[in-house]
């Protein structure tokens, strides 16, 4: 069947509703942005952040330069911006943050919800840490040593590890590997910043929504005039030819790209996309639910994306531009200037100090206050960047714990100073002269669960949302056998893969079996599960049953988002291509991306550093497991996250919600347009026309 064949089954006008259906249905007053510019700025500046700087381009630098374009643009496309377009949705149309959203899909939903705004808060956690060593790096490039920069006398590599993380001694193979001291300057530094977190958040989104304004816009306006100022110099262009010129394919597959394997390519460029979109975090539902309910969710997707995207290509071109003109000055080949100080940190904090060190000497010879102003704009640039990312990861968390019964009497202020003041007590970890190791290890982990938690985000979006109404009409053994073969085979599709590709020398002799099991798997039971829906409705094998099995839960949950804030009321659909997207693409190709990740040689042994690094990046990156755990098993227990009204989409639509499997089908439910009215910007009643 095709798109043409499904689409008589969705009428595209609105029915009218049945008369004996309720007209208004109350929801209670929430806050809202001061204008829808102020949600697109607080949303890119959540999505452009630290990662777009460092860790974009040492990513393309490592696995093949250009090459590396491929699977992230892939990734951006097929699967970060239908992940965006759903958490922007699913916010925006309950009101409320990612574990009140997922629990209005289902109930035993609740941890997937509950998993990410906790991955989120221990992110910021961390996040705040880099953020200050970007702040004593601002303060040091206003001082001067003998007529030099601050680090030019020991070198950039040794400053940083030294006066900057205060790492001093601590060696990386645990021969000490237990802090010992706290670093004054970090912990003044992180302290600063929760201080400009919380004045950032406390008053809410109309607040935050003009304070990312100058957050978002004047560090992007930096980083074009860095691009333009150190791209112009003699030597830029080879570290620019280093960072796209070069398109090697070949590293994207197998082998080995520095201290990774190159299989990794492709689970790291989803793993950014979702670091850098703030997909996965519960950010964009958070800032989604302050939104008019019946704001276009697929173009803010589109722009915030398309925003993220330019920013990292912009950073990655001015970051190697620098280590053009750092090779230049100190007369080494470029990939030697690279190699080493390119891995994330390294290249924020060694080799741009080091490239602007290195523009005071043969062929710039640039003054000693030029130099000093590109290192404070650039440091700035960073702090600008992190602090409106820090920020939104506290909002995700601090929004589920304002529409919570437990703190739903407690003033916002009260509880942004309480979320603030225990995520400064766990950064005070990292403030000592091991944290950055133990920073490293939890960031390299929770990337890795990120591929879990969208991997459960679609599987609760495209298979057990609606199910109920979907039971009705294919009947529970259906519903079962569909769902069940769907996570087999994208479980075990890529253990055989990986399996047979770890005996063969050709690596696609794995993937090509890892995709013949799945596919047949899969296949095998779709067939099963259209056999039992036609017996349970009594109807012939026909393109009506096959849509019923394979499409009708999410067509109806990507219909409903349409009727509230898509073509129904005068914005840009969701397109029939996001319900394939959610339901049958995205799960398996995270669920093989995770797959890589653990059956990699740096899990478990990141970096090589002592266990009990990994350990603390293990235990914080992979709670989300459990949560989500004892949300599928006792889901009450976590009634008291959840606010004291929910509402589904049925009752946000006046629908009698799915009956039990034994009841006869019944008709495809009815579309609703859904109208906001209200006496003031807060209310929030809803009227059907």
């Amino acid at each position: 069947f095709d798109a043409s064949s499904i689409r008589h089954r969705q009428p595209m006008q609105p029915q009218p509703p049945p008369t004996n259906m309720p007209t208004t249905i109350a929801v209670a007053p929430r806050e809202r942005w001061s204008a829808r510019l102020g949600f697109i700025s607080a949303a890119i500046g959540s999505a452009v952040g630290l990662g777009n700087v460092w860790r974009f381009p040492y990513l393309s630098y490592t696995y093949g330069g250009g090459a590396f374009f491929l699977p992230y643009i892939l990734a951006m496309i097929l699967i970060g911006i239908p992940l965006l377009t759903l958490e922007l949705a699913l916010g925006q149309v309950f009101r409320s943050g990612h574990l009140a959203s997922f629990g209005a899909i289902n109930k035993r939903l609740r941890g997937v919800g509950l998993g990410s705004v906790w991955c989120g808060y221990m992110v910021v956690c961390y996040y705040v840490v880099i953020i200050a060593w970007a702040v004593t790096m601002l303060v040091n490039s206003c001082r001067s040593i003998a007529g030099e920069m601050a680090w030019a006398g020991v070198g950039s590599e040794v400053f940083f590890r030294e006066k900057v993380a205060g790492v001093g001694p601590i060696t990386i193979d645990g021969s000490l590997n237990r802090s010992t001291k706290l670093v004054p300057q970090t912990w003044v530094g992180l302290t600063g910043v929760w201080v400009c977190i919380y004045l950032c958040t406390f008053k809410g989104p109309k607040t935050t929504g003009r304070i990312t304004y100058f957050t978002m816009l004047v560090p992007f306006g930096l980083l074009v005039v860095l691009a333009i100022t150190i791209g112009g110099l003699s030597g830029a262009a080879d570290g620019i030819r280093l960072y796209i010129g070069e398109w090697d394919f070949g590293m994207l597959g197998g082998g080995t790209c520095g201290s990774r394997s190159c299989d990794e390519s492709w689970p790291d460029a989803v793993a950014q996309v979702f670091f850098s979109l703030g997909v996965t975090f519960g950010t964009m539902t958070a800032y989604a639910s302050y939104n008019p309910i019946q704001q276009g969710v697929q173009v803010d997707a589109l722009i915030c994306a398309l925003g993220d995207l330019v920013t990292s290509f912009v950073a990655g071109f001015m970051v190697f531009a620098s280590v053009g003109v750092l090779a230049t000055a100190t007369e080494t080949p470029v990939a030697t200037a690279a190699e080493g100080r390119s891995s994330g940190l390294g290249l924020a904090f060694v080799s741009m100090p080091a490239a602007f060190q290195a523009l005071g000497s043969d062929p710039y010879y640039l003054s000693l206050w030029v130099r000093q102003l590109l290192s404070f704009l650039f440091y700035l640039t960073l702090i600008l960047l992190g602090i409106d990312s820090a920020f939104s990861l506290c909002e995700a968390f601090s929004t589920c714990a304002a529409d919570s019964r437990v703190f739903k009497h407690v003033p916002r202020e009260a509880l942004i100073g309480i979320i603030c003041l225990v995520g400064y007590c766990i950064s005070f970890g990292y403030s000592t002269d091991t944290g950055v190791y133990a920073l490293d290890a939890v960031d390299y982990y929770i990337n890795i669960t990120m591929l879990f938690i969208g991997y459960m985000e679609c599987f609760g979006a495209g298979w057990v949302a609606y199910s109920r109404e979907q039971a009705v009409k294919i009947g529970w053994p259906a519903w079962y056998t569909a769902t069940g073969a769907m996570l087999y085979a994208s479980v075990v599709a890529p253990i055989v893969g990986l399996g047979i590709g770890s005996q063969s020398d050709e690596a696609e002799a794995g993937s090509a079996a890892g995709l013949i099991f799945g596919t047949l798997f899969f296949g095998v039971g779709m067939v099963v599960a259209c056999r039992l829906a036609a017996q349970h409705g009594e109807r012939p094998l026909d393109r009506g049953v096959v849509y019923d099995v394979l499409l009708s839960n999410i067509e109806q949950l990507r219909g409903d988002i349409n009727s509230i804030c898509g073509a129904a009321v005068g914005n840009m659909s969701v397109p029939f291509a996001w319900s394939l997207a959610v339901k049958f693409f995205i799960p398996p190709v995270l669920m093989l991306m995770l797959m890589l990740k653990m059956t990699s040689k740096n899990f478990g042994n990141y970096q090589g550093y002592h266990q009990w690094y990994q350990g603390w990046g293990v235990a914080l990156a992979f709670a989300p497991f459990l949560m989500l755990a004892v949300g599928l098993v006792a889901p009450d227990r976590y009634d008291c996250f959840m606010p004291e009204k929910e509402y589904t989409l049925d009752e946000l639509l006046g629908r009698t919600p799915g009956p039990c499997p034994n009841l006869e089908a019944t008709s495809e439910p009815d579309r609703r347009v859904l109208m906001v009215t209200g006496a003031g910007p807060e209310a929030g009643v809803l009227t059907q026309e």
